[in-house]
């Protein structure tokens, strides 16, 4: 038997298991295989997945720019306050709102 179709048959095995309602132990006593090949070749089977997993989430997530529903950008865009948050891992939320402008200080303290 060649090295895929022994492959083959215990993938087939192992989804067979995942639909099983048992234990490892009943699941290799039952199709006659030790448990030692069976954990052998779960973790060799899903390596190619993992692999695939880490490359997926060791890239950049996207975010996009959110707009509320009646704050259209107007031609002359009022101030906007600025805060980011980074996080573990290399992301970041940016929040951008707009601000309420200041009073003058010096306009106040003239009167």
């Amino acid at each position: 038997m060649s090295k895929t179709e022994n492959a083959e048959i215990w993938a087939e095995r192992l989804r067979r298991f995942e639909l099983a309602d048992t234990t490892v132990a009943a699941f290799c006593a039952a199709e006659g295989v030790s448990q030692p090949a069976y954990y052998y070749w779960r973790r060799k089977l899903r390596r190619p997945v993992i692999k695939a997993e880490r490359t997926a989430a060791s890239s950049p997530a996207a975010f996009l720019p959110v707009a509320f529903p009646g704050q259209a950008e107007q031609p002359e865009a009022p101030p906007r306050a600025l805060t980011t948050i980074d996080l573990p891992g290399g992301i970041r939320i940016r929040v951008e709102v707009p601000a309420e402008p200041q009073p003058d200080r010096q306009s106040e303290d003239r009167s």
